[in-house]
């Protein structure tokens, strides 16, 4: 077996095929489905070769760091930039870009493991990562967790793309999300650290509607100001054909992105379709972007002794 070769999960509702390479979900079909409801490569080594993260488990701090800097007990530590001058989830060699060890699986459950050592990413600590995949019915369910050796940043984040209806365009989805601010950010995307409220503004997704494609959406959604203490519904995704996705997690943050700059690359995908921007839509349960920076947000040290934990389910029904 190597990196890219897919591990199956199967319920009697849902298969799942998981690439060793980044811990990647890069296919999720319902029973009798057709169609792949997560963006995933023709080719599976394309997931290291076209470098959006897609199906990813990034980090160890997924989304922006301003100037790839934080500090770390009184320390400034430099990550990888590699979005300009600033880093995205951790730069070129970070979780999304590595081999995971299969540490167990069985029809239904996958758990992935790797280690990583002090100073990889830039950060300080000998890390242990795991993410474990568990379908039950019509539910995938991912359990990520972290634990150091020396006192750490840590963000995991799952970075699936979704298309729901098999047309790649999101603008036929509908999407409600359960936040009533977001964070404002500059023109590089990095948060200015102010909250905005989303009440009459085109963020607005309280009530469903449409994904808009005349513009980028990248925004991290403010659920909680601390990780909840029980996962709670968060958002829903629906696709015109009634397909629907309930997210469930703990984290405080979900990054909504609706694909506007995924590069357009031909014959990327199964059948020999083309990928485009907005084809599919990532929904990212995280703490939120550049925290370190911003101390009045949700922090992300992690001590020695202590287990990082986020849950998220992804529930699937039909209409």
């Amino acid at each position: 077996m190597t990196a890219f070769s897919p591990l199956t999960l199967r319920s009697e509702a849902l298969t799942a095929h998981i690439l060793p390479f980044g811990a990647a979900l890069v296919g999720l079909h319902l029973a009798g489905g057709a169609d792949n409801l997560v963006l995933g490569f023709a080719d599976p080594q394309d997931h290291a070769r076209i470098p959006v993260y897609a199906g990813a488990v990034v980090g160890p701090v997924a989304n922006r760091i301003a100037g790839g800097r934080l500090r770390v007990a009184g320390q400034t530590h430099q990550m990888p930039r590699n979005e300009g001058d600033t880093c995205l989830h951790s730069g070129p060699e970070g979780l999304h870009a590595r081999h995971w060890e299969v540490r167990a699986k069985d029809a239904a459950r996958l758990c992935l493991g790797l280690t990583l050592p002090d100073g990889a990413c830039g950060l300080p600590g000998k890390r242990e990562i795991t993410a474990q995949y568990a379908l039950a019915g019509d539910t995938l369910t991912l359990a990520l967790e972290a634990t150091t050796d020396r006192l750490t940043a840590m963000n995991l984040a799952h970075h699936p793309y979704w298309t729901l209806d098999g047309r790649g365009d999101v603008s036929t989805h509908r999407l409600d999300v359960a936040a009533t601010h977001v964070l404002a950010v500059d023109a590089q995307g990095l948060p200015t650290g102010k909250l905005r409220p989303v009440a009459g503004t085109a963020l607005d997704f309280r009530c469903p509607r449409p994904v808009p494609r005349d513009a980028p959406l990248d925004r991290n959604y403010c659920l909680s100001d601390a990780s909840l203490a029980v996962p709670r519904h968060v958002a829903t995704l629906t696709g015109a054909t009634g397909t629907a996705l309930q997210i469930t997690t703990d984290a405080p943050g979900l990054q909504v992105y609706n694909g506007a700059f995924l590069p357009a690359t031909k014959n990327a995908l199964p059948g020999g379709r083309g990928l485009r921007p907005f084809h599919a839509m990532a929904l990212e349960p995280q703490y939120w972007p550049d925290a370190p920076n911003n101390p009045q947000f949700p922090q992300i040290m992690l001590a020695p002794g202590q287990l990082w934990r986020q849950t998220t389910c992804y529930r699937l029904a039909t209409g």
